[in-house]
């Protein structure tokens, strides 16, 4: 075997080969084969296909009726026995959109992601003065992770707010948020 130092370095491309061993499934009287693996499928494990980062763009009608209605982002396959698992990492939220002379006012306890309804469980939690007060001044990204590293199996992910905004003249508000999430296959 050759002395690893003595060979030059390069710079890596995807398509390049590394040596390695696959090893058999559990239980099995298979050998472990060397075999050669490409970089860009070494990173596409190191990249953890199951964890997501989505975009969600909330319309002026849906915050509008935000308190009774909330908004579905997300569906999960199955139910809560056999369906999908879906665990809340963090979000950056953005509030836009409205006109001078024109404003929403929010319920104290702000605005909620979660999978319940309610702000309970792991969740994300909008505070009031991060959501769009519709009077044309857009503020900073607003960035905040998941209350806890709980999930939810099967259901929807849900926007919601206690009520909805107080609204003064036509704020034309939107809120986008980027959302990141993790996502395990149903069972």
């Amino acid at each position: 075997m050759a002395i690893a130092q003595a060979y030059p370095l390069g710079t890596p491309k995807t398509n390049d080969l590394l040596v390695g061993t696959s090893i058999p499934a559990a239980n099995t009287n298979d050998k472990p084969i060397t075999k050669n693996f490409s970089v860009g499928g070494i990173l596409a494990l190191g990249n953890a296909p199951n964890i997501v980062t989505s975009t969600f763009t909330i319309t002026t009608a849906q915050l509008e009726a935000l308190g009774t209605t909330d908004v579905v982002l997300l569906t999960l396959a199955g139910d809560s026995v056999n369906g999908e698992y879906l665990q809340l990492i963090s979000a950056s939220i953005l509030a836009g959109g409205g006109a001078q002379g024109a404003g929403y006012t929010w319920d104290a306890a702000g605005a909620f992601l979660s999978h319940y309804g309610t702000a309970v469980g792991n969740r994300i939690v909008i505070p009031p003065t991060q959501l769009p007060t519709g009077t044309g001044v857009k503020g900073q990204p607003y960035i905040i992770a998941a209350t806890d590293g709980g999930w939810r199996r099967g259901g929807d992910l849900l926007l919601g707010t206690a009520a909805d905004p107080v609204i003064v003249g036509t704020p034309n508000g939107t809120l986008t948020i980027n959302l990141t999430y993790r996502l395990f296959p149903q069972t």
